[in-house]
């Protein structure tokens, strides 16, 4: 019963895991075949995405094997709780300037350029 609950944590983060990691390919191709500054923006929010499916995916497979030996040992229910909320701040975080990056790549390279009248 414990190793499904670890591999049912861990599955769908693994999807998004895998997925940055293919965004993260296409844009080093685009950056290698003389990218600007765009492609440039969205490797490096493709990487910030991948850094936060990562943290994310080793929480999910931690949390159901380590929350009960927790408990076993004696540590405080806040305790864990801070740390399991540290660790998702520190991924929103991530997230967010992942998301921002991105949205600039986009915005820089589909902008439409002013027509000179």
């Amino acid at each position: 019963m414990e190793g499904s609950a670890v591999v049912l944590g861990f599955v769908p983060s693994t999807i998004y895991l895998a997925a940055w990691i293919v965004a993260v390919v296409f844009a080093v191709r685009m950056v290698r075949n003389s990218g600007g500054k765009p492609e440039r923006f969205l490797l490096i929010g493709a990487c910030l995405m991948l850094a936060s499916s990562v943290i994310h995916s080793a929480a999910a497979g931690l949390n159901p094997w380590l929350m009960p030996k927790l408990m076993e040992d004696g540590v405080d229910l806040v305790s864990i709780a801070q740390v399991f909320s540290a660790i998702a701040i520190v991924r929103g975080c991530i997230s967010l300037a992942g998301i921002v990056f991105l949205v600039y790549a986009f915005w820089k390279k589909f902008k439409a350029k002013p027509t000179l009248t």
